[in-house]
């Protein structure tokens, strides 16, 4: 089986994702944690892109009729929990911002 045009481009968008991971990470905009996380995301996307055929287990498992469907499925929940993470921090930075503006208020009277 050869290699078709959707794996390389799903091969080079990762190649240069995980380049511009290493340079956000070198230019300090996230800790070590989240390169490690990114880089592991990034990496297994080009893992699973060469190597379909790991998922037929358990795409029989869990009655998915195509590897397609699967990784639609995969990205959506991924999506919906990068989604929630940025909704949480969101909150806690608005609470801190409150909390600051507050005090100067408070402090200026």
């Amino acid at each position: 089986m050869g290699i078709l045009g959707v794996q390389i481009i799903s091969i080079t968008f990762s190649v240069f994702m995980i380049y511009f991971t290493y340079h956000a990470y070198r230019r300090q905009h996230f800790e070590i944690y989240s390169l490690i996380i990114w880089l592991l995301v990034f990496s297994g996307l080009i893992i699973f892109t060469l190597l379909p055929s790991i998922f037929l287990p358990v795409l029989q498992l869990l009655k998915i009729a195509r590897l397609f469907d699967f990784f639609l499925i995969a990205g959506i929940f991924f999506l919906i929990t990068i989604s929630y993470i940025n909704f949480l921090h969101i909150e806690k930075l608005k609470r801190k911002i409150d909390r600051i503006v507050q005090d100067k208020a408070l402090k200026d009277d």
